[in-house]
């Protein structure tokens, strides 16, 4: 898997998508057992990837991913559906045939620049590594409002990144490098943006000029990003978590 290509069956994508589980512990990114990460079944329009809503992140494995149908059935016997979770990526997925994975986290310097009236900045590199393709959407319980996955999906676009303001980090990816990709450089902006606004009020804001060879470092028309970076992810995974595609 050198370069992490899209999976081509249900368990490439079943192992692919446990390592984003175990990277996103070892980076993190987790919050109990809510948050999550889904992927796209290849081959099949019916139903998609997620975790349940009853394991932690290291603890999930390629074989404990449950199957759950486009219209919120969970088909894996016995497990519990994350009914946020549900409202989110199907909707995203099925909004966005381009991706393969959507990944939404509730991270503590994610939530704070998503409840920050100015958005994300452009005060680092990483930053620029997003920003062309950042969107906004506002608050809304997915499980109380109607349509509520519809409309975070309409705010999306065609977007691989997104603010949930007051909630958290949404990102996408033709390929589970790509999707940890994004996140792992959104994320890092909005530590850098937390620790620089808490020292002043006046950041240094990258220029426009210096700023439009970030995005189009970024830009989705020059990915599949994380190709470079995928294999070496994985062998910490292979030192750190060796059961997770099992």
């Amino acid at each position: 898997m050198s370069t992490c290509p899209r999976p081509t069956n249900e368990r490439e994508a079943r192992q692919q998508l446990a390592a984003l589980y175990r990277l996103c512990h070892l980076y993190g990114w987790t919050d109990l057992t809510s948050t999550h990460i889904s992927a796209r079944i290849p081959g099949r329009d019916d139903a998609y990837l997620m975790n349940a809503h009853d394991e932690l992140f290291d603890e999930i494995t390629a074989s404990s991913l449950c199957e759950i149908s486009f219209d919120g059935r969970m088909l894996t016997p016995g497990r519990v559906l994350n009914r946020a979770g549900h409202e989110i990526h199907s909707a995203v997925l099925q909004a966005r045939p381009d991706v393969n994975f959507v990944l939404h986290s509730h991270t503590r310097a994610g939530i704070a620049v998503s409840a920050m009236p100015q958005g994300l900045l452009p005060i680092s590199q990483h930053s620029g590594f997003v920003l062309g393709t950042l969107a906004t959407h506002p608050f809304q319980d997915s499980t109380a409002v109607a349509d509520e996955g519809a409309a975070l999906a309409a705010d999306l676009g065609q977007n691989y990144t997104m603010l949930l303001q007051n909630h958290g980090l949404l990102t996408l990816g033709r390929t589970a490098a790509e999707v940890f990709m994004y996140h792992y450089h959104l994320e890092a902006s909005c530590k850098i943006q937390v620790d620089v606004m808490a020292a002043t009020d006046d950041p240094i804001l990258i220029s426009p000029d210096a700023l439009d060879p970030l995005l189009q470092w970024g830009a989705p028309e020059n990915g599949p990003h994380g190709w470079k970076e995928w294999p070496a992810l994985l062998r910490r995974l292979d030192r750190e978590h060796p059961e997770y595609d099992q």
